[in-house]
């Protein structure tokens, strides 16, 4: 089995600077054989529903790698807000891991994947059908041929790429359009995703705690579990993981991410128009 060498991270144009230092500093951990796939609180709610999750979590766009891992993140403004900073991801132990995934992720590819397929593997042996992965937890990586290469496997993922929506045409891959309130432009293409029939699924300012506005009703709700496959083709809402009151509040007039009531009704007006 191959292993990652100081002489690989230090001559790698793959990972940043903060990246190689933390490398060299826990390469034998990088060269473990910890378990590469994770799950939430989140996807545990499946379960309820008689599937069983597991998620790729990395470190997302440019945090780690030099070239970004989300390609919309800044298009999209939620590279700031992004899932990795928040809840349990937010700990030493995961930032840690998903740093070590990242790093094997790009430097050593071959190994990742066949860890990868393993995993997944034996996951299947023990689930079979009911087993659902998802590869892009908190990255929005193109996994189009890995994920051929296992038809066996059902795999979903959210994505800001629309282009990737269209060409999908794997009968073991379910993808979700993930919009974004950031500007006007992706409001628009958040609004065309939706009228050409696509999943969607927004994000919206609030925990729903008090004083914050509660979730529009008119909405699919995609908190209840994260089986995006199970659902039908419409257009979903989830609150904001992660972050406080005081923030969500705070921001609520600035260009986000995150959906508002206001921005929410531009969305609406968008959808029943021709733009």
């Amino acid at each position: 089995m191959t292993m990652i060498t100081t002489i690989t991270i230090q001559a790698t144009d793959k990972i940043n600077s903060v990246s190689k230092q933390w490398a060299l500093d826990n390469i034998d951990y990088i060269n473990s054989d910890n378990k590469l796939l994770g799950t939430s609180m989140k996807v545990e709610k499946g379960e309820s529903e008689g599937y069983y999750t597991s998620v790729l979590y990395m470190q997302p766009a440019d945090k780690v790698s030099t070239v970004t891992l989300c390609p919309s993140a800044a298009l999209f403004g939620c590279k700031a807000d992004c899932l990795i900073s928040s809840g349990m991801l937010g700990l030493t132990t995961g930032q840690a891991a998903a740093t070590r995934r990242t790093i094997l992720f790009l430097l050593d590819p071959i190994r990742f994947y066949a860890m990868l397929t393993k995993e997944i593997n034996a996951k299947h042996k023990k689930h079979g059908k009911k087993l659902a992965i998802r590869l892009n937890g908190t990255t929005d990586i193109d996994f189009t041929d890995f994920i051929a290469s296992m038809p066996h496997i059902r795999f979903y993922d959210y994505s800001k790429v629309y282009s990737r929506l269209l060409k999908n045409r794997l009968a073991n891959y379910d993808l979700t359009y993930s919009g974004s309130a950031y500007s006007q432009k992706v409001m628009v293409m958040t609004a065309r995703a939706v009228r050409a029939g696509h999943r969607v699924a927004i994000a919206f300012n609030t925990g729903e705690t008090r004083g914050e506005f509660k979730m529009p009703t008119d909405l699919a709700d995609f908190d209840t579990t994260d089986l995006r496959f199970t659902d039908n083709n419409e257009l979903g809402g989830l609150k904001f993981k992660g972050g406080n009151r005081a923030a969500r509040i705070a921001s609520m007039d600035s260009n986000n991410f995150f959906f508002t009531p206001a921005t929410y009704g531009q969305l609406k007006g968008l959808i029943a128009s021709d733009r």
